[in-house]
């Protein structure tokens, strides 16, 4: 789904800029240009709730070698 409209950018490609290494909303922004928008930024806080969701997942465990 498009989150940004302003700059048409999708929950997909922010996603894939949280996993990459975005910690904030601005980072976000930067990598990708969503929330840039300068008479908008209605998508940020929903950038915001991406970010949170993310950072609430637990941390994937290294897969252990078959004995």
């Amino acid at each position: 789904m498009i989150v940004c409209h302003c700059q048409v950018v999708s929950d997909k490609a922010i996603r894939a800029e949280i996993e990459s290494g975005a910690c904030t909303v601005g980072d976000v922004a930067r990598r990708c240009g969503a929330g840039t928008g300068a008479r908008c930024g209605g998508c940020r806080p929903t950038i915001g709730a991406l970010l949170a969701m993310h950072a609430a997942l637990p941390a994937a465990e290294p897969a252990q070698p078959a004995a």
